[in-house]
């Protein structure tokens, strides 16, 4: 009787202590644990949701478009009215392929060949940018994902050449996956690109078309 009584006793801790241990909970923290995300926190242990910017990584350029509503006149009487539209997909011809910003407000920008063509700050309001370098750019981030970026600019340029007078109003739409290891180059080149979205003797000769 006194060994059935150990038994049982023995059977009942075994299933207590199975028991506790199945109770047993690993404490989780809830938060995004990737470390490009604007939300990043290093002790989440269950991903609930990330938020992205455009820190992190570098923006590589795939698509640049700009659609353009030309006035060309001459002594004030308007000759041309037509709106064009220009795709670019070739990196060679864009003059800034690689972006880079940092939370510090630097922005750095590259050509193709990795040469540096220009760099300045930068500041957030909300989807609006303001780039300033040589000149200041105000552009609109339309989406904005872990691997993707749409941003678009609206402005206005006008110039005079062989006698006539160009009014420009233009929206510059850039399309740009992320790379998430950054941008790292050993190129000390540096080649100030050009400030102006508009290629001023491309337009001209679409027009002449």
């Amino acid at each position: 009787m006194k060994k059935m009584f150990y038994i049982l006793l023995t059977a009942s801790i075994i299933f207590s202590s199975c028991q506790d241990d199945d109770d047993i909970t690993t404490p989780t923290t809830s938060g995004c644990n990737d470390p490009i995300a604007t939300n990043y926190n290093s002790s989440a242990t269950n991903n609930s949701g990330c938020v992205y910017g455009i820190v992190g990584g570098a923006w590589i350029t795939d698509t640049e478009e700009i659609t353009m509503h030309a006035v060309v006149s001459m002594g004030g009487m308007v000759v041309m009215d037509t709106i064009i539209t220009e795709i670019e997909n070739n990196p060679d011809s864009m003059e800034q392929v690689v972006q880079k910003f940092w939370a510090n407000g630097e922005v750095k920008f590259w050509d193709n060949n990795n040469n540096l063509v220009d760099s300045g700050t930068w500041v957030q309001s909300g989807t609006t940018v303001t780039v300033t370098t040589d000149t200041v750019i105000v552009g609109k981030i339309s989406s904005v994902t872990k691997t993707n970026l749409v941003h678009e600019v609206e402005g206005n340029e006008s110039f005079t050449e062989d006698g006539f007078d160009y009014d420009i109003d233009y929206t510059f739409k850039g399309y740009h996956t992320r790379d998430p290891n950054g941008f790292t180059t050993n190129n000390t080149n540096l080649r100030k690109g050009n400030t102006s979205f508009i290629n001023q003797k491309k337009l001209m000769n679409m027009i002449r078309r």
